[in-house]
């Protein structure tokens, strides 16, 4: 029995390192789509349909990120089993190793969807379009280096990284914990998980119809974030007063509050990421891209360090750090400083400081006239 323990343990901690490998390149993994995201709707989509372009790939990551909350109601006890021992090879009976195997099925079937959309993508994927659908896509793109240093000094983009971060970043960590937070509110873990089943499942039509209204007022979206985010933080903070028990208790309050606070928030990062290659105009949209989603990570990752600092009694804490996440977020929002350079080059009405000299031909063989007479550039 001393070389099966012996053999036991090793297979413990192959099993512990190997979770965290797989976690480490799961997370770069999800970056590689979005550093795509802004390219694809800005060289693939014209100007009208971009921002609802961005809106249906974040609804697919929303859809996503719903299924496992639905899920995990009905693939764990709700009797709160340990599930955090190791599944060995030579033991295989217990109610405890009868959850293990529904969480290995699962993760086995979510392992050939995401082959399945690998091979679709491989095989059928469309060029890109040979003609451009805006002037502004054929601007003068900067290197990597000299595009990653201009980043560094534009306050403006910043700003919207902060206030993406914030609020998404925060929400995939808080949602980690959102069934024991809710649990201490006595509310049980299958009502918790179809709580966030349908905030993140509305959410999927918000991004949709905020992206529309962004489409429909593209001078005004600024407003259309700070609006939504505000929305957002005061539902989410009506939320936790009434798990907290400050409010009288209302099932119904706390299913609307969620709902309309999770559809505000993420309804808004299609608008993010917009104004994100608006502030960023000159530096790919790739860098960009990939700039907002490592925020969202390092936020994620934070968030999930305090999480682990917290005792697990006073894990309701986080509920003040969320609203305060979300509050910062609103503010960094107000602080954006709207620019509409593209829709100008879009328009055909090009200020001098908007330009790199580099982009001037790019932009004449897309059809824009440029009147040398009243523009000089350092060549």
């Amino acid at each position: 029995s001393s070389g099966i323990n012996a053999e036991y343990g090793e297979f413990q901690t192959f099993q512990h390192y190997f979770a965290h490998v797989t976690q480490i390149l799961n997370g770069l993994a999800g970056a590689v789509p979005f550093s795509g995201l802004m390219y694809i709707t800005v060289n693939w989509f014209p100007p009208s349909e971009q921002i609802l372009a961005s809106g249906a790939v974040l609804s697919c990551l929303n859809l996503g990120i719903a299924v496992p909350f639905l899920l995990g109601s009905s693939l764990l006890p709700e009797n709160g089993t340990n599930l955090t021992g190791a599944l060995t090879p030579w033991e295989d009976g217990g109610e405890e190793h009868f959850y293990h195997r529904r969480l290995r099925w699962y993760n086995i079937i979510q392992g050939i969807c995401l082959l399945l959309v690998l091979c679709f993508t491989l095989i059928y994927f469309p060029s890109k379009p040979k003609f451009a659908p805006a002037p502004s896509a054929v601007t003068f793109r900067r290197p990597l280096k000299e595009g990653i240093m201009l980043l560094l000094r534009r306050g403006n983009f910043w700003l919207v990284v902060l206030a993406f971060s914030l609020t998404t970043g925060v929400f995939n960590g808080y949602g980690m914990v959102m069934d024991a937070i809710l649990n201490k509110s006595k509310i049980s873990q299958s009502t918790a998980g179809f709580i966030g089943f349908a905030a993140l499942l509305s959410s999927v039509i918000a991004n949709f119809l905020i992206g529309g209204l962004g489409a429909v007022f593209p001078t005004r979206k600024k407003l259309l974030v700070v609006t939504f985010i505000a929305l957002g933080t005061i539902c989410m903070g009506v939320f936790v007063a009434e798990i907290q028990f400050w409010l009288p208790r209302s099932m119904a309050l706390i299913w609307v509050m969620v709902v309309i606070g999770v559809m505000s928030l993420t309804g808004s990062a299609p608008l993010l990421f917009d104004q994100s290659a608006e502030a960023s105009l000159s530096v790919s949209e790739e860098l960009s891209s990939t700039v907002m989603v490592m925020g969202v990570q390092v936020t994620s990752m934070i968030f999930t360090g305090i999480i682990q600092l917290i005792p697990e009694d006073q894990k309701d804490k986080l509920n003040y750090v969320l609203v305060s996440s979300f509050a910062l977020a609103t503010l960094s929002a107000c602080l954006y400083r709207p620019t509409l350079t593209r829709q100008r080059i879009n328009a055909h009405s090009i200020l001098v400081e908007d330009l790199d000299w580099r982009s001037i031909p790019q932009i004449e063989q897309a059809g824009v006239t440029v009147d040398w007479d009243f523009q000089s550039f350092e060549r």
